[in-house]
């Protein structure tokens, strides 16, 4: 993360973040996870399923990870705010005015190097 210029600091908050996302990222999966595993168990109990009875199947695990997906992509913008809201009241007391630049969020190379960060340095600092 020394490509991006932070003290020990703040790569230590970054890493802390990280890490917070990532386990709210597992936990979604299991819960993705457990909507196919529900599927299995409890409606493929026959041998053969007819195209509408398969139509079904799909269509309710379908509207059940699309909600799951929904509610995390809804949760993730929400606590980004408060993550800004947070950085935000701290630099106002200082009578900081922090500005974002949005575009940056999808700067594919920044995306690849926190990606990077992810794969290599952050895995030795949560051994």
């Amino acid at each position: 993360m020394a490509d991006f210029g932070f003290n020990e600091h703040h790569q230590n908050e970054i890493i802390n973040y990280m890490r917070f996302a990532r386990s709210k990222r597992v936990l979604r999966l299991k819960t993705i996870d457990s909507c196919f595993e529900e599927l299995k168990d409890s409606r493929l109990v026959e041998e053969t399923f007819t195209v509408d009875e398969v139509r079904e199947m799909m269509d309710g695990l379908q509207m059940v990870v699309r909600g799951e997906v929904e509610m995390e992509l809804i949760n993730t913008a929400h606590t980004n705010v408060l993550l800004l809201r947070q950085l935000f009241s701290q630099a106002e007391k200082f009578y900081l005015r922090l500005q974002s630049d949005i575009s940056e969020l999808e700067n594919r190379e920044l995306l690849e190097q926190v990606a990077e960060f992810e794969k290599t340095d952050f895995k030795s600092t949560n051994k």
